[in-house]
């Protein structure tokens, strides 16, 4: 079970408990809330040697499952055609380690035809251990048109016992008939309170550090284990509260890029990729503290000390935005954390108020 995906869990428990599970699922929501997780559990339930109602978590058929090594539950990655296995194998192993790596190729990865088509050959064949298949697709919506229809066909006509988990944060963008052809199933962001304790059960990390860490992580408890487990993170060197104050001191906007240029090189794409959404999410902060309202994210503390108008802030989360959306299409890091850096300091120059009370 998911913590905090109690809607989630039931109805996969209760569809596995009648014996009708569907042929394909759509795990559908942000990164970081456990669709991967719950994958993963749905086909340790399947493949268990010990429970009938659920997985013991300790035989060797779950052992296998959670360590991406059962012959018949297989992960399908958006990758580059360049990509060397050794690359995705260290990845596998490293969220076998600890749990928590995103499964997630940098640069701008595609699922292809051709791995739809192995998919296909291998649901084709009998299951090794005669309990079936299951096919998980990561960031389902990374299929080309190409790739999507051949995998309709697979959807029009399952073999028997097998069911496909496909996993997405942007669902929309799957074709409609791939959609209408899989069964929703929400993931959603879980309260700070629940992410709190996780954070405690988990790595031991004490209450106000991990309630901090809880509110600054977007309702994404994935988020926070990868923040409690960045040695940067921990530091706060480029959090994004120590980065707008970076911002807010330089002198002119070529320090702001020597500022971005340091930022990305320290975090890289991925790491680039997850501060312009912390930045936005910290920025809203701001605005909310500046009217009088209750921060969502952030402790009131880390909000303090900043001299930054509502036009400028409002300014700073759309360039972070876009630098999102950017990185998200292959940008490259530097070049378009240096944009959104330059922007936001020019901004806050023209309010007036370019430096810290």
């Amino acid at each position: 079970m998911v913590r905090g995906q109690d809607t989630a869990d039931e109805l996969l428990s209760r569809s596995f408990s009648k014996g009708r599970l569907a042929h394909a699922y759509l795990f559908a929501g942000p990164s970081g809330v456990g669709r991967l997780t719950a994958a993963l559990e749905l086909a340790a339930t399947w493949m268990c040697m010990e429970e009938s109602e659920g997985y013991c978590g300790e035989c060797r058929n779950c052992l296998r499952v959670f360590r991406f090594q059962h012959p018949d539950v297989r992960l399908t990655i958006p990758v580059i055609g360049s990509t060397p296995l050794e690359e995705i194998a260290n990845l596998i192993q490293s969220r076998v380690d600890d749990g928590i790596t995103p499964v997630r190729l940098p640069g701008n990865t595609r699922i292809s035809i051709d791995q739809i088509r192995e998919l296909g050959q291998r649901l084709s064949m009998k299951a090794y251990e005669d309990r079936g298949h299951i096919e998980i697709i990561s960031d389902a919506d990374r299929m080309g048109v190409e790739a999507a229809n051949a995998l309709l066909k697979t959807l029009e006509e399952p073999p028997e016992d097998t069911v496909i988990v496909l996993i997405s944060s942007r669902w929309s963008a799957l074709l409609p008939t791939v959609r209408s052809r899989s069964h929703l199933i929400r993931f959603r962001r879980i309260p700070d309170n629940t992410i709190r304790d996780i954070l405690m059960d988990r790595l031991g990390s004490g209450e106000e550090e991990a309630s901090d860490i809880a509110r600054s992580s977007d309702g994404r408890p994935g988020i926070a284990l990868l923040k409690c487990n960045s040695p940067s993170s921990a530091k706060g060197e480029y959090d994004a509260e120590t980065v707008l104050r970076g911002i807010t001191e330089c002198g002119s906007a070529r320090s702001a890029v020597t500022l971005a240029s340091e930022v990305s090189r320290k975090l890289g794409r991925a790491g680039a990729l997850e501060f312009c959404r912390n930045m936005q999410i910290f920025i809203h902060d701001l605005r909310r503290d500046a009217l009088d309202k209750k921060p969502v994210s952030q402790p009131e503390k880390a909000l303090k000390g900043f001299c930054i108008d509502d036009n400028a802030l409002g300014c700073g989360i759309e360039f972070f935005r876009m630098a999102e959306i950017r990185l998200a299409g292959n940008g490259m890091p530097q070049i378009v954390l240096a944009a959104a850096f330059a922007c936001m300091w020019r901004s806050i120059v023209s309010s007036g108020k370019e430096s810290l009370n």
